[in-house]
């Protein structure tokens, strides 16, 4: 079942009526727990990753190649971060989520890399190969 536009429709009730408003982590956190956001490039549109989060603290990312890997998820002040279990140790990408005209968006901090979330489903990800974590 689709619930992003139940899930946006919440968000847009309860948040300040501007063109771009921030959203607390926990708020983002608290859209997508249990639930898997597909997130695409906001120029181009492109697929960059599928991201089901299994708890607060946890997700499974499968990138646009289909390789798969386990995160790790914290709120640091207005940000959620993210390590994963494939990169080196102390890696972190973490990303300030806001809405714009109701759709929700992440920006990396500090590349400034702009995501859209274009869905939000109660589906899992598949991963290739399997996460090994």
């Amino acid at each position: 079942m689709r619930c992003a536009a139940l899930l946006l429709a919440l968000v847009c009730c309860s948040a300040p009526a501007s063109a771009q408003d921030q959203i607390s982590p926990d708020m983002f956190l608290d859209l997508l727990t249990g639930k898997t956001a597909t997130f695409t490039d906001n120029r181009r549109g492109t697929l960059v990753g599928i991201e089901e989060f299994t708890s607060r603290t946890s997700s499974r990312w499968t990138r646009a190649n289909g390789t798969c890997a386990i995160g790790t998820v914290f709120v640091r002040q207005a940000f959620v971060c993210f390590t994963y279990d494939d990169e080196a140790p102390g890696r972190e990408h973490c990303w300030i989520p806001f809405l714009d005209a109701g759709v929700l968006l992440v920006m990396s901090w500090p590349g400034r890399e702009l995501q859209r979330v274009t869905d939000i489903s109660t589906d899992g990800v598949s991963c290739t190969p399997p996460p090994t974590s």
